[in-house]
């Protein structure tokens, strides 16, 4: 098999106790025809230098310097150079097999997909353990997206990494990550499976998602976690604009479910913001966004009741009867 080459793209910020970890995983892939883009994001940390070091002793390895402006600008500026006909993207904190490489794109080649997506263990430490597929499965785009909105394979997530992408996904849709925003995987990742003629899945797992606890995810809430609501509704306008009903359905219900859960990590955290006035500006919100969208839906009855009835008694209780 024809190994093309395939872009990595790392943005870099702030990570110098895993960045050599997960450089090292990189280049040593059994996958040989890469180009792995390191983007220091204006890391304040050894990051640079380390980034620097490793330019010296791997041509293959392209080193973006710039100033801060986060995950999303950071990605954007490795896609802007990648030259191969594929990309891939992995986080800094985290690390890949040695077969990740190989597996997606053979995965991606036999299938003649647009996109590969494997499985991934989360981590503590750099110990992740690679397991072969035993699972492979061929998916259109709404059926991929189904599998996306309701999660029974564990894998098939909206996240950016994880997958292999035939880089002309992006540039001939001009898709980009939102600067300033976080899920911006969310924002982005419904529009490329949307764009792809077919996506292929294995359930090898050769991603390894590190839990940090001062990562952007796992931190106390902040008040940025609302931009997920932003990503919902620009699905929900997608959808219904390509005419695809029933990914509206799926995105609506990703929509208002989100709300639920906002509105229950509102009322748990420990805020240094007015928590009451925050609550009732998402209520405000929830109600406009269900008052729009819902006279468009098919959703059942039983569903629809049920977002009702949250709009007129709201509570951190409805995101147990999510569960």
């Amino acid at each position: 098999m024809t190994e093309e080459l395939i872009s990595v793209v790392v943005p870099i910020y702030k990570v110098e106790k895993f960045l050599p970890t997960c450089i090292e995983s990189i280049i040593r892939q059994s996958y040989r025809n890469l180009e792995l883009i390191l983007v220091d994001d204006g890391s304040p940390d050894s990051c640079p230098s380390i980034c620097e070091k490793y330019k010296q002793v791997d041509s293959r390895i392209k080193v973006i310097h710039k100033k801060n402006g986060g995950l999303s600008d950071a990605r954007n500026a490795g896609l802007k150079i990648a030259e191969g006909k594929w990309i891939t993207f992995i986080d800094s904190d985290d690390y890949v097999g040695i077969d990740f490489l190989k597996e997606l794109y053979r995965v991606a080649v036999v299938n003649e997909t647009d996109i590969s997506i494997c499985d991934y263990s989360t981590v503590l430490n750099n110990h992740g353990l690679e397991k072969r597929g035993t699972l492979e499965l061929e998916l259109s785009n709404i059926e991929c997206l189904e599998s996306m909105y309701h999660p029974k394979i564990h894998g098939m997530e909206f996240v950016a990494w994880g997958k292999l992408y035939k880089t002309t996904l992006f540039k001939k849709k001009n898709i980009e990550y939102p600067v300033g925003k976080i899920h911006e995987d969310i924002f982005t990742t419904y529009k490329l499976i949307y764009s792809a003629s077919k996506i292929a899945y294995s359930n090898y797992i050769g991603y390894f998602y590190r839990i940090r606890k001062d990562s952007i995810m796992t931190s106390d809430f902040n008040l940025k976690r609302l931009d997920v609501l932003d990503a919902r509704a620009g699905a929900c306008d997608f959808f219904l604009g390509k005419g695809e009903i029933n990914a509206f359905e799926l995105a609506l219900n990703a929509y208002l479910r989100d709300f639920i859960i906002l509105y229950s990590e509102l009322s748990e955290c420990k805020a240094d913001f007015n928590l009451n006035k925050e609550k009732k500006r998402l209520m405000q919100r929830y109600n406009v966004a269900f008052k729009k969208y819902i006279k468009m839906s098919n959703m059942d009855i039983k569903h629809r009741m049920f977002y009702k009835m949250f709009a007129v008694v709201p509570s951190k209780l409805y995101r147990k009867i999510l569960r």
